[in-house]
């Protein structure tokens, strides 16, 4: 709905707009990739289709929430507060996560 006009009015936003498309798409694809390099060879296929709906099935509680604090805080408090919450978790795992570089991945499970 985006590119239907109603945030693009020139050449110059429609190229930013597909720019920002381009690195969450992006994005979308190392974040699959990084969780499937986790796990060895022979579950990998099911890691790669699993993690997207871990994604999807995480907007339930950040959604709870996020009502919860918006109904104590307002809008933007909880907003913020939620999305602080959820990026310091995302850092903290990653500050936790192997690196997968010279790893064997013929992994016995």
């Amino acid at each position: 709905l985006v590119s239907f006009g109603y945030f693009i009015h020139s050449a110059n936003s429609y190229y930013m707009f597909c720019v920002l498309l381009g690195f969450v798409t992006g994005y979308w694809v190392l974040f699959i990739t990084t969780a499937s390099e986790q796990f060895g060879t022979n579950i990998r296929a099911t890691v790669t289709t699993t993690v997207p709906n871990f994604v999807r099935g995480a907007v339930i509680p950040m959604t709870g929430l996020f009502m919860l604090l918006k109904s104590n805080y307002g809008i933007l408090n909880g907003v913020l507060c939620t999305g602080v919450l959820v990026y310091g978790l995302a850092i903290v795992s990653l500050y936790g996560m192997e690196e997968s570089f010279h790893k064997d991945l013929d992994y016995i499970e």
